[in-house]
């Protein structure tokens, strides 16, 4: 006599949006967060950060009219934090083959779909790294003044209610 087959459970939320992809066919979107925090690297922010602040040039942004260095959290291919410093050799990598002006959030990077995190629409956010936060430092200071035992850059992002718009807060761990 055989056994009866155990039952499949989805292991992770991805896994059971495939299977409602499967059920309710490919144009399924499961339904966007309204906030999140994503995880980077402490290290590697801290270095994409300081290639914007040591170029004399920077690239702007939707919607920026003065150009001062930032990090740009973009979301498409992958979610990660990019310079908006404009170096010599942009097309450089670091020595694991990482491009040298972004960082990717943990479990986010190239080839990944985050259209979970607040939406299917690709989004382009600014982080200012020179204007002191609401709460707080600069995000420059708050990256260079981190504790020696912290490793890890969050980036919590929430739709602010009013207008729709996007609240984004830092912190170091």
């Amino acid at each position: 006599m055989t056994e009866p087959a155990a039952p499949t459970t989805p292991a992770t939320p991805e896994d059971f949006d495939v299977l409602l992809r499967d059920v309710l066919g490919e144009d399924h979107q499961p339904p966007a967060r309204r906030s999140c925090t994503l995880v980077f690297p402490l290290d590697r922010v801290r270095s994409v950060a300081e290639l914007a602040v040591a170029a004399r040039e920077h690239a702007l942004g939707p919607g920026e009219t003065d150009a001062r260095p930032r990090l740009w959290w973009i979301k498409g291919d992958g979610t990660f934090l990019m310079s908006n410093g404009i170096t010599a050799t942009p097309n450089t990598r670091d020595a694991d083959g990482s491009w040298h002006h972004i960082v990717y959030a943990d479990g986010w990077g190239p080839g990944t779909d985050p259209s979970t995190v607040l939406g299917s629409e690709d989004l382009h956010e600014t982080l200012d790294l020179t204007q002191p936060l609401p709460d707080g430092p600069r995000v420059i200071d708050l990256l260079r003044t981190a504790p020696d035992e912290a490793t890890r850059f969050l980036l919590h992002v929430t739709h602010d209610g009013e207008d729709g718009g996007l609240v984004l807060t830092t912190t170091v761990s």
